[in-house]
């Protein structure tokens, strides 16, 4: 008797977070849902015209931000993969940014991002399998609010094809199974 051993690959479903479906009169708390994630303390404002947010815009007219300087996070109940966002200081030069990953609770990624004032930075996290992100600035002497524009998120998704090779695999398993008599109780 032979075993198949088949494994579905994953193709991903790329989200592009701009921020722009919401409209703010000034700014709005982002629900959890939003995106299909769960946010903490990440705000959206309309940055259009609005220092220092508008220098953070990469697609007009929103931003998101953290509110009052607090760490901010997103999470899901399923894995997914932070690929990049632009990140901007909002009321300083330059900021450090501490971008945490976690699975299950355990820390998997763990990288500080120096951002300035000027223009947004294109940041390339590649947080691959992580179900919680955390940010926190860390300045220390002034306002620690950064603004963040156009963030990718890939979320797995089963690739039918592959799902359906496994299925026959698993078919073709227990058919060859009972012919060999393999399970049967005495």
């Amino acid at each position: 008797m032979f075993l198949v051993s088949v494994a579905p690959t994953l193709a991903d479903s790329t989200t592009i977070f701009t921020f722009d479906d919401v409209s703010p009169v000034q700014f709005v708390q982002i629900q959890n849902g939003y995106g299909g994630l769960d946010w903490q303390n990440f705000f959206i404002q309309n940055a259009a015209n609005t220092p220092p947010f508008d220098t953070g815009m990469v697609s007009s007219p929103n931003v998101a931000f953290n509110g009052l300087g607090d760490p901010a996070s997103i999470s899901s109940g399923n894995t997914f993969t932070l690929q990049s966002a632009y990140l901007t200081a909002a009321y300083v030069n330059v900021e450090q940014i501490r971008v945490q990953g976690f699975t299950q609770g355990i820390q998997t990624y763990d990288n500080t991002y120096t951002i300035n004032d000027n223009s947004p930075t294109l940041v390339n996290f590649n947080y691959v399998g992580v179900d919680q992100v955390s940010f926190t600035a860390l300045d220390l002497f002034s306002s620690d609010i950064f603004a963040m524009d156009n963030m990718v998120i890939a979320v797995p998704e089963p690739n039918p094809r592959a799902l359906m090779l496994l299925c026959t695999a698993l078919g073709m398993f227990v058919v060859l199974g009972r012919k060999a008599g393999i399970g049967e109780r005495a």
